[in-house]
């Protein structure tokens, strides 16, 4: 097979590489070490089983690669970080979802003085499997955000941002294209010098193009530091509600509890495992608002300072909220709505990394991803295996 041909010939190339020496370091600095210019490129192959994620999806073999250049600059107050990419696939069989996708990405940051914070803009073309609408599609992504902290006295600390983001599909009418814009502001009281206590409000306001729109209030509280001994990072817990607006959303108000959480414990200088929890509303593609909660648990290993191993696996669950998220059953001319959609899903993975240097890395992994739904055509499973050259110079 032309396939098989090809594949052994990249394995051969990849491994080829990874046993070579490498060469000399060749970053570029300017202006006295305080601009540098970096440049990522990546090679890969891999296999996905369930291209469109849904029941009835076909696997393929996929080429991927991508350029990746970046500047920085470190000088005064304020850093900058700025970056242009460009990453493509190419798939065996399913040719019509071959894609070039651009990226780019600017970041302004204050580390200094009284008021720190950084200012940010991005913009990418993606294209995915959605699982909630189990079809794929392309669309351009925006976001920009403002963020501040300002200590008001000694054991009091005031932060707060304002968001925006957007995403519009492209060739696709009969998805939503959706823009968010957020507001949230938080209250940090020092308990020690490893542990705050944090209280915080969150607004945020999303429109879809179907001239819907819903706004949502969280008010939350938590630990930013040391949670308990040897357990650091950020969890907390509230409650939050979604207000329905727009001509076009017939949707109730709804209340729901709402969590985030991401921790980190390092069992020994090697051994690192890392755990995230989240619990939110959200909108779908399809203009459905979605109470979505999940769970991740991340164990990274570093064998010697060129092996490296990590485990994966999670847990989530996604209700579909209000009469958009019934599921049409059946019934003559008149449709006959049944109870709400329900989502659960597990997955799993695995990778396995060598680096000489960060001019050469080489990785292998494999995920394993099952949705359970109420809808039948959301019933899948999915696996992937990745082959994966990248260098960075």
């Amino acid at each position: 097979m032309t396939f098989g041909r090809n594949f052994r010939a990249l394995v051969a190339t990849l491994l080829a590489a990874a046993m070579a020496r490498p060469p000399v370091y060749a970053l570029v600095t300017l202006n006295d070490s305080h601009d540098h210019i970096y440049v990522d490129t990546s090679f890969g192959v891999s296999h996905d089983s369930n291209v469109f994620a849904n029941k009835d999806s076909q696997g393929d073999y996929v080429y991927n690669s991508g350029l990746v250049a970046e500047y920085t600059r470190r000088a005064g107050w304020i850093g900058l970080n700025a970056s242009v990419s460009v990453s493509a696939s190419r798939y065996g069989k399913v040719k019509g979802e071959n894609f070039s996708n651009p990226s780019y990405s600017l970041e302004l940051t204050k580390q200094t003085g009284r008021t720190t914070g950084s200012f940010t803009l991005s913009g990418a073309r993606e294209s995915r499997a959605d699982a909630a609408v189990n079809i794929r599609s392309s669309s351009w992504n925006y976001s920009a955000g403002l963020n501040f902290a300002y200590p008001i006295v000694n054991r009091f600390k005031l932060s707060g941002s304002l968001g925006y983001s957007a995403r519009k599909y492209i060739d696709e009418t009969s998805l939503a294209n959706l823009s968010t814009y957020s507001a949230s502001t938080d209250l940090f009281y020092v308990l020690s010098g490893e542990r705050d206590i944090i209280g915080g409000y969150r607004y945020r306001y999303s429109e879809t193009s179907r001239r819907t729109a819903t706004s949502d209030h969280a008010l939350t509280a938590g630990l930013n530091g040391r949670i308990v001994r040897g357990l650091n990072g950020t969890v907390r817990f509230g409650y939050q509600i979604r207000v329905p607006q727009g001509a076009g959303n017939t949707d109730p108000t709804f209340h729901a509890l709402t969590a985030s959480g991401s921790t980190t414990y390092a069992l020994t200088r090697k051994l690192n495992v890392s755990g995230q929890v989240s619990k939110d509303f959200s909108t779908t593609a399809t203009d459905t608002s979605v109470d979505t909660t999940g769970a991740s648990l991340v164990v990274a290993y570093a064998y010697n300072k060129n092996w490296n191993v990590g485990l994966n696996g999670g847990w989530g669950s996604s209700r579909f909220l209000g009469p958009s998220g019934r599921v049409i059953l059946s019934g003559g001319t008149t449709p006959l709505f049944g109870p709400q959609r329900l989502d659960n899903y597990v997955d799993w993975g695995a990778t396995v990394g060598y680096g000489r240097s960060e001019h050469l890395k080489l990785s292998f992994g494999y995920s394993w991803f099952e949705n359970w739904s109420t809808v039948a055509y959301a019933d899948f499973i999915r696996t992937n295996w990745n082959l994966n050259l990248s260098s960075r110079w």
